[in-house]
């Protein structure tokens, strides 16, 4: 992570269990969306508690609980987990731009179209048979 990027996920950050590793696998055009979900968690639940931060077939997969214990469940908390998920996949991962899924190589990313063929140039060089997933 660059200096600007671990300003704005330092919060997010510092929240991850200690049993799970310190690492947030998104690129950075997802970093203002995070530090946005971060901020309205931390709202509805201040001692909420992060497992992963990953991207998943193209979207943004964010696994968290409102609290350390199990066994607590707020649907408020949840649904403003599932609306920043839904909103990553029209968000490029690389700028942050509008984007759409694409998949390159069999590896599905949500990217503004510069960056998709930034992908496919660097990825054409490996191995051919880009598609692109509507």
């Amino acid at each position: 992570m660059t200096d600007d990027s671990s300003s704005q996920l330092r919060r997010l950050v510092v929240r991850i269990d200690p049993s799970w590793p310190q690492d947030v696998a998104v690129g950075p055009g997802w970093f203002p969306l995070l530090a946005r979900l971060d901020q309205r968690l931390a709202e509805i639940a201040p001692n909420y508690v992060v497992q992963q931060v990953k991207a998943k077939f193209g979207s943004l997969s964010f696994y968290a609980t409102p609290s350390d214990d199990p066994y607590d469940y707020n649907e408020e908390f949840n649904k403003a987990i599932r609306a920043a998920e839904w909103e990553s996949t029209e968000m490029c991962e690389d700028c942050g731009a509008q984007a759409r899924t694409y998949v390159i190589r069999l590896w599905a990313w949500t990217l503004c179209e510069r960056h998709a063929e930034e992908r496919r140039s660097v990825e054409s060089t490996e191995a051919s048979g880009d598609s692109e997933m509507r």
